[in-house]
């Protein structure tokens, strides 16, 4: 279902949260967590349920591609807390359990082990999956999203072995950095002319490409992938510019999709992820969403907003805690994300626009540079590559230019 942004927000009717209610939260990523825990530390005391379809707690998601495929380091993900933190703040944790159906009249929630779950209020945190192409379906692909594809992507990780991964990317970049160090042949393929160009720009780009050239990965852009085909050397990518590539493993990274399908008969507003006003409450009055999952209305640009990064991820369940308590506080953060690839440190402030303009300033060379983002002459997004301090202090320009109400209210702030 498609929403228009002229019949939004939609003001929701007050509802009053009984002393002994039953809140379910959904999802096992750090939006579920921040909120589970947020509610218990604004002093909700009933009942408290937190359901994931893994079978991990909630764990730091941003590690899957760094720390967790490094030789050396551990495989097994960080948890975000203990088991014994959970049950000390009375949190009732299922894990290994999907949602698979929702039932706004009575609500309830059917769930994959064949019971259901009754709720008062219902907080969704369920994330995304990884995209997938049928073109690009074959046995032994690998998908970089939880800790058991790390697995799997470390066991490939074998040095003299060849690695193609599809799509350039941050979780691209990252594979491919740690692959290198391994002592793995990479090789990218990236339908774009430059990796990442319809985020930064072409400007960027091209020192994104250069980066991993001089780096050793064979990069080949404009190339886009129609086919994957496993047989017994390994995989084949057809390309539409007539290429093959040869690899003997495949990592496939070209974007993810809010995992919602199980919602659309349920009733909710959908519209690429679940539609929330600013707080993250949906068009029904009990339920909720937060994370990857939720498109909020962003009040200032009078738009509908989805950001994919951990941190407003977690800032976000924080929030939509407090609005299921029925203290209403509109999230509007400054999204903020970084990478480090082939050793560069990659840092991120402000919201994907379509700008018109870049600036760019470089320094000792073309890795080492800053990039501020511009439409219609106003600052949206800033970018640094190898500069913390300079990053810091375009930040807090980009705060300051903005109206953001960031920083008046402590789950948004910076």
């Amino acid at each position: 279902m498609t929403v228009s942004v002229d019949r939004w927000p939609v003001v929701p009717r007050k509802v009053v949260l009984e002393s002994a209610a039953d809140i379910v939260v959904i999802g096992g990523g750090v939006a579920a967590h921040r909120c589970v825990f947020e509610l218990r530390r604004r002093g909700y005391v009933g009942r408290l349920t937190l359901i994931s379809q893994e079978q991990h707690l909630p764990y730091d998601r941003t590690l899957v591609s760094k720390d967790m495929i490094e030789h050396g380091r551990s495989s097994d993900p960080v948890s975000l807390c203990s088991a014994e933190e959970y049950a000390s703040a009375g949190i009732a944790v299922h894990l290994g359990v999907t949602a698979t159906a929702l039932d706004l009249a009575s609500r309830s929630l059917a769930l994959s082990d064949g019971t259901s779950k009754s709720y008062d209020r219902l907080v969704l945190c369920v994330g995304g999956r990884p995209l997938l192409p049928a073109s690009l379906c074959a046995p032994g692909v690998i998908l970089v999203r939880d800790a058991d594809s790390a697995v799997r992507l470390r066991e490939a990780l074998i040095p003299g072995r060849h690695l193609a991964i599809i799509g350039g990317g941050f979780i691209g970049g990252e594979v491919a950095t740690t692959a290198l160090e391994r002592g793995v042949h990479v090789t990218m393929v990236e339908a774009e002319n430059q990796p990442l160009q319809s985020v930064f720009g072409a400007k960027v780009g091209e020192r994104l490409a250069t980066l991993h050239r001089q780096s050793g990965v064979t990069l080949h852009c404009g190339a886009t992938a129609e086919q994957v085909i496993r047989d017994e050397s390994g995989f084949q990518i057809w390309t539409a510019n007539g290429q093959i590539i040869h690899a003997d493993d495949l990592v496939v990274g070209v974007g993810m999709t809010p995992d919602v399908a199980w919602l659309q008969e349920s009733g909710l507003q959908l519209d690429g992820g679940v539609v929330t006003d600013e707080t993250g409450r949906s068009s029904d009055d009990h339920v909720f969403a937060a994370g990857d999952c939720a498109k909020w209305w962003h009040a200032r640009s009078r738009e509908l907003r989805k950001i994919e990064h951990w941190d407003t991820a977690s800032r976000h369940g924080a929030c939509v805690a407090a609005s299921v308590l029925g203290t209403s506080e509109t999230f509007d953060p400054l999204p903020f994300f970084w990478s480090e690839q082939h050793g560069v440190k990659f840092q991120w402030a402000g919201y994907r626009s379509h700008f018109d303009d870049v600036t760019l300033e470089e320094e000792r060379d073309s890795h080492t540079f800053a990039a501020r983002f511009f439409t219609d002459g106003r600052i949206e997004s800033v970018l640094a590559a190898g500069q913390p301090r300079r990053f810091a202090q375009m930040r807090r320009e980009l705060l300051h230019a903005t109206t953001s109400i960031e920083g008046k209210s402590d789950v948004n702030a910076v």
